[in-house]
């Protein structure tokens, strides 16, 4: 397999800016390939994997995974998608149990009117065939939103988006589970079926609990929810995460720390503006960790991608407007008070990381950069990846940066 050598720090106004890791360089992007979406996770030997969207002419967007070995990213395979004609969208990637990764995608076939949701595990054999846990709908029929974990036997649980659930007055959120034949759908995550849910979020815990985020609500005036399925029960965690109950909330992240409490960013209305939030379960309630993450309050913060450190503390990772209308790359990591550490008193603050100034703190290199995601190592470093549109007609590279950890 070819690997893509790791370039070396640069020396920049005076600072040290961190290594970037650019599909602009031979052997990451295809010639001609222009990316759109980037998904990362760290395996169980504490290596960052890289999963993206690219396509080129007589293709549509197909999946590549590489994977930080000695300081190279090595090919993992690609392209993962059931066939290459069709676009794969809602990327993600998640290390199981085992820290095997797998990698989830809906494929849409366009012609055959199929909308399909896809997982394909890392095998000693390489990637397990996608269509052997497929979920596939008629695209009139599908829910258009999902996620999935990895269980115990790396079989994938599905939160699954049902347009038609008997006795609801719109969507619902269903878990899929393998029976070994195929899925089993749970009942609603729901709070109420007389709301339509959707946008799931879900994790699995080590006793077999799974956690699952959503929203629930209409497009404008919508919820955060957070529930546990338990014993075949869904047991809610509290009420509504967000600032402002019901106001426009989207793209809802959740992860479990080492203790297995959930931590979870969305997006919610504030003035107008698309702003970032985070907040984490103390066993009694949720606590919000800071305020509003955006780097420049008047602009427009997209979908947060979120990873927690070997502590539990939370990473962020999004894109922003910008001024001209361009996209910046930006990342925060909380940093608590040491005088309060934990509990539900807990203070700290959010730490822009990266070099301020460079780039007015963004992390990308002013061209038009999203589909951020960030997974933090074995080692403590960060990485954040993207994909960037340098705007001179050679579509858009995946980017990824490592910054030091703690």
């Amino acid at each position: 397999m070819r690997a893509h050598p790791l370039l070396v720090p640069l020396l920049l106004a005076g600072g040290l800016l961190p290594a970037l890791l650019s599909a602009a360089a031979p052997g990451l992007n295809r010639a001609g390939g222009s990316a759109r979406l980037t998904a990362l996770g760290t395996d169980g030997q504490g290596r960052p994997v890289l999963a993206w969207t690219e396509s080129v002419a007589g293709q549509g967007q197909t999946v590549f995974v590489r994977r930080l070995e000695g300081g190279a990213w090595a090919s993992v395979g690609g392209p993962l998608n059931e066939d290459v004609r069709h676009n794969a969208t809602q990327l993600s990637l998640t290390v199981g149990p085992d820290g095997t990764p797998s990698v989830g995608w809906a494929e849409d076939s366009g012609t055959a009117h199929v909308d399909s949701y896809l997982v394909s595990r890392l095998t000693d054999a390489g990637w397990r065939a996608p269509g052997l846990f497929a979920v596939r709908r008629n695209l009139s029929d599908a829910g258009r939103s999902r996620a999935f974990t990895p269980g115990p036997d790396g079989t994938p649980i599905i939160a699954w988006t049902n347009i038609y659930y008997p006795g609801a007055e719109g969507s619902v959120v269903q878990l899929l589970t393998w029976n070994g034949e195929g899925f089993t759908s749970s009942e609603p995550a729901n709070r109420s079926l007389r709301r339509t849910a959707f946008f799931p979020s879900v994790a699995r815990r080590a006793d077999g609990d799974v956690l699952v985020a959503w929203l629930e609500g209409t497009v404008a005036e919508s919820d955060v929810y957070v529930s546990v399925r338990r014993g075949g029960a869904w047991l809610p965690l509290g009420g509504p995460l967000n600032v402002r109950p019901h106001t426009y909330t989207f793209a809802p992240q959740l992860r479990l720390a080492p203790d297995g409490q959930p931590v979870v960013a969305w997006q919610e209305d504030r003035s107008g503006v698309d702003t970032l939030f985070v907040k984490r379960w103390t066993g009694r309630g949720w606590q919000a960790l800071g305020g509003p993450l955006n780097h420049d309050p008047r602009r427009l913060a997209e979908r947060a991608s979120l990873a927690l450190d070997a502590d539990g503390q939370p990473v962020v990772a999004w894109s922003e407007e910008t001024a001209d209308h361009r996209h910046a790359v930006y990342a925060r990591r909380w940093q608590p008070d040491a005088a309060r550490p934990a509990g539900d008193g807990q203070t700290g603050r959010w730490v822009l990381l990266g070099t301020p100034a460079v780039h007015a703190g963004a992390l990308s290199a002013g061209g038009d950069a999203q589909g951020a995601s960030v997974t933090v190592a074995g080692d403590g470093s960060v990485y954040v990846a993207w994909c960037e549109d340098d705007l001179q007609g050679g579509g858009a590279q995946v980017r990824v940066t490592r910054l030091p950890g703690r």
